[in-house]
């Protein structure tokens, strides 16, 4: 009795180690995938209040924003053939990165762009990436 006792305890422990290994994974992904995309931008602009980026992709612009719906982190793109200001950009192309997220913040501090991540009330991280694109106004 004492061995299984032993057992389940080890079990349990594994179990939670797995867990924060997995959530720790999860959002290490969705960090370094935001700071890699934003890094490979040209520009960054502001649309109806939302911070986005843009990436040139053979002769058209790849306008790119993060957000959060449903507790999921979503990666928004839309692609036109110029590059030009709008006022409201419709969210055509979207992909999950990660889910059980509970906070997500992508905003400018002015040298830097500044990631904020808080997965499923656990564990957040703020991340920092040096600003060296510029801004399309």
């Amino acid at each position: 009795m004492v061995l299984t006792s032993i057992l389940g305890v080890t079990q349990k422990i594994l179990n939670k180690s797995y867990i924060n290994q997995n959530t720790n994974s999860d959002m290490s992904y969705a960090i370094n995938y935001i700071k890699d995309e934003i890094e490979s931008c040209d520009y960054y602009t502001y649309i109806n209040g939302g911070l986005y980026f843009i990436k040139k992709v053979d002769n058209k612009y790849n306008y790119i924003s993060y957000g959060l719906k449903d507790n999921q982190l979503f990666r928004y793109s839309t692609t036109v053939d110029k590059m030009q200001k709008f006022n409201n950009l419709p969210k055509k192309g979207n992909n999950a990165l990660t889910e059980e997220i509970g906070a997500f913040k992508v905003s400018d501090q002015g040298s830097y762009f500044n990631i904020y991540l808080k997965y499923n009330d656990k564990d957040k991280i703020n991340f920092k990436i040096a600003k060296r694109i510029k801004l399309y106004e």
